[in-house]
């Protein structure tokens, strides 16, 4: 996907961006999952 786009650097800063984000939010969601089974 090697283009002459305007935004031809979005790549080089998104990955990056979504691998932490998702790593993140795939954190949060099992911590409040074990939290809550710990609780009941």
């Amino acid at each position: 996907m090697t283009g002459e786009y305007a935004a031809s650097f979005l790549p080089s800063v998104l990955v990056p961006l979504v691998g932490v984000v998702s790593a993140a939010v795939s954190m949060a969601l099992l911590f409040t999952y074990i939290e809550s089974e710990a609780e009941g």
